[in-house]
């Protein structure tokens, strides 16, 4: 059984090492740029931003705060960023054993660890803080093993995952809405018009990711998502590579051309539950 003493102990643990790390980046004035967050003209404390590990009133649960940076690390500070890194994992593990043993009692241990850092978050501007943001507690600090020479920092926002559903299942979904809105009968309609055996797709557009895109002295090149300030060696030079500042916020329409090929329609046949129908392929006519 996990007590709440062991789930305190790690997060605490989770907690020093955060600021151990971030601590020494300031110590060793380590080569870094962090970008300024939500149009201010300071960028964030690094300790500041890593322990942002908290839902802010209204945060949709999908949301997570992005932090665009780089860091160039001596070797010491590789260390305290592995340590970090691990920490978060064995949290993972914690508070997942500890969900599966009993959901009720972990929504209750986020109230605790609230009130337990209640002084901390006031301190950072953070009122009114009373659950922990996962993805954002668990996510790892990118960590390169070698310095690159040049960072292409830039949003990608066309990603999105594609559910296959029948029409039946397209129905219940429908019917746990409230089927007596006009919106909904509409679209119950249009579904009834369908053949019984045609393919349904069900769309979620996914967030908006950085994608850091590095190349090395050697040519080689690397692409990787980065929601923290990215990290690297320095190897003996305490300057940052060439890199690209990106927008501020990420544009609000999907930058990749549509493609020619894909296969649904641009409009969703029932939007209440994001679903699409397959283009229909035209006949040829010799």
């Amino acid at each position: 059984m996990i007590t709440d003493k062991k789930l305190f102990d790690h997060f605490e643990r989770m907690r020093r090492s955060i600021s151990a790390f971030a601590r020494s980046v300031d110590q060793y004035d380590s080569a870094h740029w962090i970008a300024p967050w939500a149009g201010s003209v300071r960028a964030p404390d690094l300790e500041d931003l890593l322990l942002d590990l908290w839902y802010q009133e209204d945060q949709d649960g999908r949301e997570t705060r992005i932090y665009p940076g780089l860091i160039a690390l001596n070797r010491e500070q590789i260390t305290l960023a592995a340590e970090v890194n691990m920490a978060k994992d064995q949290f993972r593990k914690v508070v997942h054993a500890m969900k599966e043993e009993d959901s009720v009692r972990w929504r209750e241990i986020q109230g605790q660890l609230a009130r337990r850092y209640q002084g901390l978050n006031e301190a950072m501007s953070r009122e009114g803080l009373s659950r922990l943001h996962l993805k954002q507690v668990f996510r790892h600090m990118p960590l390169v093993v070698k310095r690159p020479d040049r960072v292409g920092l830039s949003w990608y926002t066309s990603g999105r995952s594609i559910q296959r559903i029948t029409k039946q299942e397209a129905w219940d979904r429908l019917t746990q809405l409230n089927t007596e809105s006009a919106h909904i009968r509409i679209q119950m309609e249009r579904l009834s018009a369908l053949p019984d055996n045609e393919p349904l797709a069900r769309v979620q557009r996914q967030a908006p990711v950085l994608r850091a895109n590095l190349v090395f002295a050697d040519g080689r090149r690397k692409s990787m998502n980065v929601s923290l300030p990215l990290l690297f060696p320095s190897q003996g030079v305490n300057e940052l590579p060439d890199f690209s500042v990106p927008p501020a916020t990420p544009p609000n329409e999907r930058q990749r051309l549509v493609r020619s090929d894909n296969k649904l329609e641009e409009e969703p046949w029932l939007p209440s539950i994001r679903v699409h129908r397959y283009r229909q392929e035209k006949k040829r006519v010799y």
